[in-house]
């Protein structure tokens, strides 16, 4: 039986990966702040759709209207993958707005009214209604597109017990990784939840890090990357050096 991959299309993650990951990967993406996860995840959402995919991004540090932001700082116009649904951002965010009775600006709401691809959860505290969501797009994409979840970290301060969310992430790793064959990366900051994240990685099939280079001085905020293992996948065990270009995504320096 040959074994079914996602390329990424992100230029230092396919140097990296020359053969892409199996679709039955569950793999974090850690580093410290600003090292460049969030930007990450927006291109490969972005590379995913171009190639047709759908993608489910779970939205637990972000609104969906910044995080569209985001993307078109990039130079990634997605907005109309959103309003069709293809690009679909399960909003675990704004309830802290609704909470607080803030509604959006109406030119936000105007531009986002409509769009099949924005989906509110009403308290994420409720692992059940998180699950029940992250299930059902995964169901309808089997064997196809991929499961974003920005961040692990943000979820872990806003759940009394985190040996519920690591039961979580074994059901997902299960359920929609290995039973329906999509993919999911979720990103973890270094410095918090350390116990939590040790555990967090033996339970992944893959591990990237991110980080600022060492051998520079830290205020140029060079960024590197590497694979520190990937089940069922040969990868260079290098760092890479990369920066962020606007229409281009992450790109390599140095080898």
């Amino acid at each position: 039986m040959k074994p079914e991959r996602f390329k990424f299309g992100v230029e230092p993650l396919d140097f990296l990966l020359p053969q892409g990951i199996l679709r039955s990967s569950l793999i974090g993406v850690f580093g410290e702040t600003g090292t460049g996860k969030s930007v990450l995840l927006n291109e490969i959402a972005y590379r995913t759709l171009k190639r047709g995919d759908r993608v489910l991004m779970v939205l637990l540090e972000d609104t969906p209207a910044s995080r569209l932001m985001n993307f078109a700082a990039l130079g990634f116009d997605v907005m109309g993958y959103v309003r069709k649904g293809d690009l679909e951002f399960l909003d675990c965010f704004s309830y802290r707005l609704r909470e607080k009775g803030i509604d959006l600006p109406e030119d936000l709401a105007k531009v986002l009214d409509g769009a099949k691809g924005i989906v509110n959860v009403e308290d994420p505290r409720n692992l059940d209604t998180f699950w029940d969501q992250i299930e059902r797009d995964a169901r309808s994409m089997r064997g196809r597109g991929i499961v974003l979840i920005d961040s692990l970290t943000e979820f872990l301060t806003i759940t009394p017990d985190p040996s519920s969310l690591l039961d979580l992430m074994k059901v997902v790793k299960a359920v929609v990784s290995k039973h329906y064959m999509v993919p999911v990366i979720y990103t973890f900051h270094f410095g918090f939840f350390d116990d939590f994240r040790y555990v967090l990685e033996v339970a992944s099939d893959g591990v990237l890090d991110l980080r600022f280079n060492p051998e520079v001085i830290k205020e140029l905020l060079i960024k590197q990357m590497r694979v520190r293992r990937m089940s069922g996948s040969r990868h260079r065990p290098d760092w890479v050096t990369f920066d962020v270009e606007p229409g281009k995504g992450l790109v390599i320096l140095r080898k």
